[in-house]
Formats: C-alpha cells, sequence, structure tokens
C-alpha cells in the first residue's frame, strides 16, 4: 500500500489569495483601455485571472485589435497597477493569519504569483510579510505560466519536498489547473471566480476564516485516498 504523504509545504498564489488585488487589476486595465478610448468588458476577468503579464497583456491585444507592443502594454500595465497597490492595497481577511499559523507549525510556505518579480516585491514589501516565505516565485522566473505546471514545481523543488507533499492555495481557475497539472492538492477560494469556475480543486472554500492548518491537513489526507 502506498505510503500518505505528510503535509510538508503550503504554496500560495498572490493576487486574490494573500493580498485583495483582483479588483485592482480590473481598474488598472479599465484605466488601460480608457486611455485608448475603449471600454473593459468584467468578462474578461475570468479570461485573464492567473495568467503572467505577457500572456494577459496578449489576450487584451488581440481582444481588443491594439496595434501596440506586448512589451509596451506590459510596461504600461505594471505602472499602473503600481499605484493602484501603493494607494489601495489591503490584505485578503484572514489570509495572513492563516499563513502565520502554517509557518508556525514548521511547514514551509512558498509564495508562487503570476505577477512580475517588481509587483510581487512591491506588494509582500508594503504589507511587511516578505519574511513570512520560505520561497518566492514570479511569473518571470519559470519558463511557461500557469495553467502549466512550471512555477509550482519549480516551487517544489527549491524548497526540497516532492510535489505530492504540497498543497496550494488558488483563487483563479488557470491557477488550478497549475496545480492540479502538478499533481499537487488544492484549495480554492471563491472570491475571485465562481464555485464552479474552481470545480477542479480538491475544494472551494468562500473565506479563509473556514480554513486552518488542521482544515490544510485533513484535506491532503483525503486527496490522497479519492
Amino acid at each position: 500500500m502506498r505510503k500518505q504523504a505528510a503535509l510538508e509545504a503550503v504554496l500560495f498564489d498572490m493576487d486574490g489569495v494573500i493580498i485583495d488585488s483582483e479588483p485592482l487589476w480590473s481598474k488598472a486595465e479599465q484605466q488601460l483601455l480608457a486611455r485608448r478610448n475603449l471600454r473593459y468588458s468584467p468578462q474578461l476577468k475570468t479570461v485573464m485571472m492567473g495568467l503572467d503579464s505577457s500572456e494577459a497583456v496578449g489576450f487584451l491585444i488581440k481582444h481588443y485589435d491594439l496595434k501596440e507592443s506586448v512589451s509596451d502594454v506590459v510596461e504600461e500595465r505594471n505602472q499602473l497597477i503600481a499605484g493602484l497597490f501603493r494607494q489601495f492595497l489591503r490584505p485578503m481577511p484572514h489570509a495572513l493569519q492563516l499563513l502565520r499559523s502554517v509557518r508556525d507549525s514548521q511547514i514551509k510556505t512558498g509564495l508562487a504569483s503570476s505577477s512580475p518579480k517588481e509587483l510581487v516585491d512591491l506588494a509582500l514589501g508594503r504589507l511587511n510579510i516578505t519574511r513570512l516565505f520560505d520561497l518566492i516565485l514570479s511569473g518571470d522566473q519559470v519558463a511557461r505560466g500557469k495553467p502549466a505546471p512550471d512555477i509550482y514545481l519549480t516551487a517544489a523543488r527549491k524548497l526540497g519536498v516532492s510535489h505530492e507533499s504540497c498543497l496550494v492555495i488558488e483563487d483563479a481557475p488557470h491557477g488550478v489547473a497549475a496545480a492540479k497539472a502538478a499533481g499537487m492538492c488544492c484549495l480554492a477560494i471563491s472570491t475571485s471566480a465562481s464555485e464552479p469556475e474552481l470545480a477542479a480543486a480538491d475544494r472551494v472554500v468562500g473565506d479563509f476564516d473556514e480554513v486552518n492548518l488542521q482544515t490544510l491537513q485533513e484535506l491532503m489526507q483525503r486527496a490522497q485516498v479519492e
């Protein structure tokens, strides 16, 4: 009989999981498009959530038929979101309590974000939580962005743990797909996408006040049995 892997690492997405930034990303994209006399469509949000910057901007360029380079629009979009981070950034409710409880239990903590390193560093610095992570990975540090599994497999390797012993916390369908493609247990929070859109996760919750360390350990055990 195969031995069950113990929970050795929890890997957190950043946007919509650690920081309450999905509304800020939508606002940045509204501002970006308004400069071009275009109207932002909320239906784009789910499609773009979890993609790295180049893929997300590439989608916008194609959708709106913009005659601009991906790199120029990425830079402008990053400048807009950075300004919003400096003004309005706050943590997701109850997220930091969960993060601290995981770290206090000697389980390794990793951040695996599709956002570029400059924005990850800005966000974590603003909230003064960089030290709470054993590893920080950004979307520009791996070959393929989510929904490819690269960022989560890289995180496990750098932390020195097996993929079977990792649990991922995500809020986007692309992120859930990346976690499952990496062979990891996945908890999703439905604050940015709907529960049906996150159905591939092992469990979906509406708020982190429903989750504690014991919840994560039990989910890990159940996922390995099923």
